[in-house]
């Protein structure tokens, strides 16, 4: 995906999830156990084909919208890990519906319920000592108006970071191909932004990242 105005610069971070420097930012999680995790991210994207380099974009989306809420240090690192991760969880779901062309049955629907349940379960088994990460990772499909999954949390039971993920995942996905519609235009995203602010989206996060989309500011208030 091409960034829009507002991004530039957004994707000049050096990735900073490899080797051993990784390791030491996860606590010191040994290489090979990141490399596994990041394995079972390559996984999933080639049962997700339309999520490549998904995860990637919305932790450097996340990076952009975590410093305009000031985010820094161990807040921000949690942050960009459970973004990198957010779809670990994909795993445990068949591809049958995760490449679903249509829409998907309530009893699909069920099992993708599943996935920020199971990316908490399989960060918490590899990463103990990061609780910050999976309680991010399981709720980055809550809805400020407490309509979301897995656990119908609202408001501010959300935590920052995961409505700060949320809206983030939630635009990239709008801007990329999907199996059941073509990749939306930057105009339309932001009309679904504009859309979902204090329902899907919480207000204070969406309102930032529309002006931020906007090139209007890169701060957020």
């Amino acid at each position: 995906m091409t960034p829009v105005a507002g991004w530039s610069g957004l994707f000049d971070h050096p990735d900073s999830w490899a080797g051993e420097s990784a390791g030491a930012s996860l606590g010191g999680l040994p290489p090979s156990r990141l490399w596994s995790l990041q394995l079972l991210n390559s996984v999933v994207e080639s049962k997700d084909g339309y999520t490549v380099g998904h995860c990637h974009r919305v932790r450097d989306y996340a990076r952009y919208l975590g410093e305009a809420f000031g985010f820094s240090g161990n807040q921000l690192r949690c942050l960009l890990i459970a973004a990198a991760f957010h779809d670990i969880g994909k795993i445990g779901i068949v591809s049958s519906i995760l490449n679903k062309v249509g829409p998907l049955e309530p009893f699909e629907w069920q099992v993708m319920y599943m996935h920020p349940l199971l990316g908490r379960e399989l960060w918490e088994g590899a990463v103990p000592g990061q609780p910050e990460v999976a309680e991010i990772i399981h709720q980055h499909h809550e809805r400020w108006d407490g309509q979301g999954y897995p656990r119908g949390l609202a408001g501010d039971e959300i935590r920052i970071e995961a409505r700060i993920l949320s809206v983030v995942d939630a635009y990239d996905a709008m801007c990329t191909d999907r199996p059941y519609r073509p990749a939306l235009t930057a105009a339309a995203a932001l009309d679904e932004l504009h859309a979902g602010v204090g329902t899907q989206f919480a207000p204070e996060q969406a309102a930032a990242l529309i002006d931020i989309v906007e090139g209007r500011s890169l701060k957020a208030a």
